[in-house]
């Protein structure tokens, strides 16, 4: 419908005429709605059983103070919020599509519009042709020119329509301050007329009711009275239905004005209802859409007619065609018809796809916040990571502290006796398998300070970078000596050898010779004897001796080595942690990220079924 809106003028009774020539046509209009939204509901019952078994194990397996455990709390809060809000989103479609099933041979036009602009009293003109008929007027009504009122979903707000009271009486309530608060309307061939609580009511529960239905409804008629046309609140209605792809007519209602003046007899007054002049209402259509235009520019309105009418002076000049025609009834009742012939069945057929369209987006959009919650899981540990790096300088510091006075203790209380270089050795060995044991108790000990409250498990991954490893090698002991030559007097054996050979000589001279032969052989036999004897002698043995050792040493280079190695082992240890807290880290994002993703690509496949037919 574009803006000059109407092609043809038709009056009430032609308009019945037009929606009842499609009634056959609209049957199985929700069928493919049906099967694309059974599709989703089994998407999201997988994703949220999913994510939400991955975010309780996750939750598990962290340790209470981990940086990132708040975020994981955050993502499962938000998760079980979203499941909740997604049951009632579906909970209010199966309202409404159970609603729609009760109408699907009809073109579903929805009433809707602030409290006290018109609406009920449209309806019972569209229903009766009187905007408050009497039952004499109803029983007149050819039976199958009757429409069958029905009453749906009621708030309790008091001072509405009783229980029933449409489908009771046959028509809507009219003139109280609130006079529908439950979803009514009538039937006719072809035809379903809802006719809808107040929009800013002043109880909510009524706008509710009318915002739960209005999602259902195959074409809107948006009444605003004319005296108060082309206000904000009325816009922002607007613009949100058109915004959910809704097909929109806008009628200006009560568009005439109470005239008095005197009668024949020249004292009373006389009150005659005149419409309000082309130029006025014309002025009041083109304000309207001109402030939509304005406000909402994004919004495209060629398909959305404006008319002016009203159906209290189209009920006074039924019988008369100009002043019919002058009250823009016939406008509605054409526009009304030639949208009915011309795009009725489409209209029908896309609107459950349409609805389910939105729903499929809103529950797409949802899923917006989550990238929030990812892209703030990484801070929580970059920042304990700064605040982290001088607190590894202070254990390293501290743990080094730690190191030197269990190196003192063993070198100035331990091994006394170093004169036994391999019981030295074996003192040395002893004492580096207890300072290693005490290291990794000192480097457990500091890491754990940074990392113990917020990795799991972080005793096992400590143990297994130290375990079985020499992380400080001790020097071996050694003895310093030194060779001396001790000097050793040796006696001679001349003499003895001289004597011995006289004695033996004049023994064997006086044997042979007598005391002559005796002098002889001694003299002779000595001086052999001297010749084969020797002088005394100096004679140098070597010895070893100790003079000192490297076990000073051995304490200062301990130390050192101690120092170096536990300050590059904690650096290094703390690197490799901070590496598996971040792949932990990574892991849960990859997780929660592709299930997102894939749940996503999943919804985007169904939207895209909503647009093909």
């Amino acid at each position: 419908m574009s803006k000059t809106a109407v092609k043809t003028s038709r009056n009430r009774r032609q308009l019945i005429d037009s929606f009842d020539s499609l009634k056959h046509s609209f049957d199985g209009s929700l069928q493919h709605a049906r099967d694309v939204e059974a599709a989703f509901e089994a998407v999201r019952r997988d994703f949220i059983t999913r994510i939400s078994r991955d975010l309780h194990a996750t939750r598990k397996r962290l340790p209470e103070n981990n940086p990132v455990r708040e975020e994981v709390m955050a993502f499962i809060d938000l998760m079980e919020r979203t499941s909740v809000a997604w049951d009632a989103k579906v909970a209010g479609r199966e309202k409404g599509i159970a609603f729609r099933a009760h109408f699907e041979d009809s073109l579903l036009v929805f009433v809707n519009g602030k409290v006290k602009s018109g609406k009920s009293s449209l309806g019972n003109y569209m229903a009766w042709g009187d905007t408050d008929p009497s039952d004499e007027q109803k029983d007149l009504v050819a039976d199958t020119l009757k429409p069958r009122f029905f009453s749906h979903a009621k708030s309790d707000v008091a001072g509405g329509d009783g229980e029933k009271e449409a489908e009771l009486r046959r028509e809507f309530r009219v003139g109280a301050t609130e006079a529908t608060s439950s979803i009514q309307g009538f039937s006719l061939p072809g035809l379903t007329w809802v006719d809808s609580p107040g929009m800013h009511s002043l109880n909510i529960q009524n706008e509710q009711l009318a915002r739960d239905y209005v999602e259902h409804a195959d074409l809107i008629l948006y009444t605003i009275k004319s005296d108060s046309a082309g206000r904000e609140s009325d816009l922002v209605e607007i613009a949100h239905l058109l915004g959910k792809g809704k097909r929109i007519l806008l009628l200006l209602t009560g568009s005439d004005d109470m005239e008095e003046e005197l009668g024949d007899d020249g004292e009373s007054l006389v009150q005659t209802w005149v419409m309000k002049d082309e130029d006025r209402r014309m002025r009041q259509r083109t304000y309207v859409r001109d402030a939509l235009e304005k406000n909402y520019p994004g919004q495209s309105l060629e398909d959305v007619g404006i008319i002016s009418f009203s159906a209290r002076y189209a009920q006074l000049h039924a019988d008369d065609a100009d002043a019919y025609k002058d009250s823009g009834m016939g406008d509605v009742c054409g526009a009304l018809s030639d949208l009915c012939l011309s795009e009725g069945l489409r209209i029908k057929q896309r609107t459950p796809l349409n609805n389910l369209s939105n729903f499929l987006q809103s529950c797409s959009d949802d899923l917006q916040p989550y990238q929030a919650l990812i892209d703030g899981f990484r801070q929580p540990l970059t920042d304990l990571k700064a605040k982290s790096s001088n607190s590894l300088n202070v254990c390293i510091q501290q743990g080094q502290s730690a190191l030197a006075v269990f190196i003192d203790d063993f070198f100035e209380t331990g091994a006394r006796a170093r004169d036994d270089a391999a019981d030295m050795r074996r003192q040395l060995a002893a004492f580096q398998a207890a300072l290693n044991v005490r290291y990794q108790e000192i480097a457990a000990e500091q890491l754990g300070r940074i990392f113990s409250e917020v990795l799991s498990g972080f005793d096992e991954a400590v143990h297994a970078t130290y375990s079985n490893s020499e992380l400080v090698r001790l020097h071996d002991f050694e003895l310093e000596t030194a060779t001396e030559k001790v000097a050793k007097v040796r006696s001679g054996t001349r003499k003895r050898n001289t004597l011995i050979g006289t004695a033996l000589g004049g023994l064997t001279g006086f044997l042979l010779g007598g005391p002559a032969g005796a002098a002889i052989g001694a003299s002779l036999a000595g001086g052999v004897g001297g010749a084969m004897g020797g002088s005394a002698s100096t004679q140098y043995d070597e010895i070893v001796i100790t003079v000192g050792d490297n076990w000073l040493d051995i304490r200062h280079k301990a130390l050192a080595s101690a120092n170096q190695a536990l300050q590059e082992c904690m650096r290094t240890s703390a690197a490799r942690l901070w590496h598996l807290m971040d792949r932990d880290v990574e892991q849960i994002l990859a997780g929660l990220t592709g299930e997102i993703a894939t749940f996503d690509k999943q919804v985007q496949k169904l939207l895209h079924q909503t647009k093909m037919n």
